[in-house]
């Protein structure tokens, strides 16, 4: 068993497999997404949160963007910060635990280039799948990191399955094992049933040089399933994304070579309007900029509590986490 825990270790730490990057192009522009975190708002009872999407941008200055649902709901982008060499992040504010499908990015311009999102990373065994969300809440400070990721666990055996956050283990860049401080309330998931809904697991205490790059279950255990975040992120397929009416009907007349831009799909281009399909999405994006700043200010409270713990002690600090109120997935 030492072995088999060496050699995970060692695996990891020479560097996991580089995440699916995903892009699309026209003849002038690329756009690029390397990766999305979500951030809760400052209220327990709201039913939405912020998702922030890591951008790239070459051959262009601008682009506006579009998000679409696993149920065809379009987000538009609420804010955007410009960061160093053409990149950006920018904000959209969406329903909680929503699944995506489709980027619509169009840059200053150029015709609407579509990017198939990222499928949910999985593992399985005969006893079990194991669904990773992602991180859901996160801080850091100069001497530790914090971060709240969901998942969910369907039960793929014969018998009852017993399930807590000390099942968990976080894994730095380096294999290092972190333990849960926080979770949620134990459940016994009954075979071809799932826990009752996606459930969080807080991690404390994390190096501020460490990277969260893998989540075991029954780590260091015959039975163990080890979801790594950068390797099992992989582009949702053209089947998934588009259904039967696959993109391999004819491109809009305004978009550059079919080989390079996806073509609109029927869902898209029959979707309504951002005003008919939510009322109330123009009022909440442009409330954003102050969701935004409250849930950073709770983040730096949560860096302070953090900041304020006797390193002699076992104190953890307490982290908001969103209310959880969707269990499909979109690769399911």
């Amino acid at each position: 068993m030492r072995i088999i825990v060496m050699a995970l270790l060692l695996a990891l730490a020479i560097g996991t497999a580089k995440a699916a990057i995903l892009q699309g192009s026209d003849a002038n522009a690329t756009v690029v997404l390397f990766g999305s975190t979500r951030m809760p708002v400052d209220d327990e009872n709201s039913t939405q949160e912020i998702l922030k999407v890591d951008v790239g941008l070459v051959g262009a200055k601008n682009a506006t963007y579009e998000l679409m649902d696993q149920d065809g709901k379009i987000y538009q982008a609420g804010l955007y910060k410009t960061l160093s060499s053409g990149k950006q992040t920018v904000y959209f504010l969406t329903e909680m635990d929503s699944l995506f499908k489709l980027m619509n990015a169009t840059p200053d311009g150029e015709a609407p280039i579509y990017i198939n999102w990222w499928a949910t990373p999985k593992a399985s065994n005969d006893r079990m799948i194991l669904r990773y969300y992602g991180i859901v809440d996160s801080s850091a400070n100069s001497d530790e990191q914090a971060a709240v990721v969901q998942v969910r666990v369907q039960n793929n055996g014969t018998n009852d399955l017993f399930v807590t956050p000390e099942n968990f283990t976080l894994l730095d860049q380096w294999g290092w094992p972190y333990q849960p401080t926080l979770g949620f309330d134990a459940e016994i998931v009954s075979p071809n049933n799932a826990t009752s809904d996606r459930v969080l697991i807080g991690f404390t205490g994390i190096s501020p040089v460490s990277r969260p790059a893998a989540l075991a279950y029954d780590f260091d255990t015959p039975n163990q399933l080890v979801i790594e975040f950068e390797r099992d992120y992989v582009p949702l397929s053209d089947e998934v994304v588009y259904g039967a009416a696959s993109k391999t009907s004819t491109a809009p007349a305004a978009a550059p070579s079919a080989a390079t831009v996806t073509p609109e799909p029927a869902s898209v281009q029959a979707a309504p309007s951002t005003n008919q399909t939510n009322e109330n999405t123009t009022s909440k994006i442009n409330s954003i900029k102050e969701k935004v700043a409250a849930s950073k200010a709770k983040l730096a409270a949560t860096r302070e509590d953090l900041a304020s713990k006797t390193p002699d002690t076992n104190e953890t600090a307490s982290i908001s986490s969103s209310a959880l109120n969707n269990s499909s997935s979109i690769s399911a």
